[in-house]
């Protein structure tokens, strides 16, 4: 497996392998952090945390991204990034360094197999294409989208879910999208 170091930012939403999303930055408390993720040849490790109850809880896989595109309005004080989920990654040691940005030595985790779905599994695939077509911004993001793709499928309903966190990562450290795709299904069945 791969090593490498890179930053870590870490996010209450979450990108997956093959996932788009934006990310904001703040352009007066965050230029350090935003200098150092232009700069970084390995790109950004993009990691979950839970701030439930008093404490913060940060997670150990997370996901390599690089920077697709940013844009800045000169009266906004926020950046926006917009952002690609490269591989998955379980973060090794973290260290902060002088200027504030927080280090992760990574290993480097596979991805899930790409996997065609079945007539079952359909029920997946149909309901997100619904949710793209409710939600035109996501729809926007993916402009590759694999509806045949069980691992793809479970990946998108991973992102956007408003899962617990323990949840999500319990799923992403199996090999494979088949125990998300049993969760992800049962959670349908259960709402009907």
């Amino acid at each position: 497996m791969t090593t490498f170091n890179m930053p870590l930012l870490f996010q209450k939403r979450h990108i997956l392998p093959t996932g788009r999303m934006q990310l904001y930055l703040s352009g007066i408390t965050q230029t350090t952090t935003l200098r150092a993720l232009l700069l970084s040849k390995s790109g950004i490790g993009i990691c979950m945390f839970s701030n439930k109850s008093s404490h913060k809880k940060l997670y150990h896989i997370g996901t390599r991204v690089t920077i697709e595109d940013f844009t800045h309005e000169p009266n906004n004080p926020l950046i926006s990034l917009k952002i690609y989920g490269q591989e998955p990654f379980k973060i090794a040691t973290i260290k902060q360094g002088n200027d504030d940005i927080i280090w992760g030595k990574c290993q480097q985790l596979p991805r899930w197999p790409q996997q065609e779905i079945t007539t079952e599994q359909q029920l997946l695939s149909t309901r997100l294409q619904v949710m793209f077509n409710k939600y035109p911004d996501l729809d926007k993001l993916h402009h590759q989208q694999e509806f045949d793709n069980l691992s793809w499928l479970c990946q998108r309903w991973l992102e956007i879910l408003p899962l617990p966190t323990q949840e999500k990562q319990t799923l992403l450290n199996h090999p494979d999208c088949l125990h998300a795709c049993d969760y992800l299904m049962s959670k349908i069945y259960t709402q009907h």
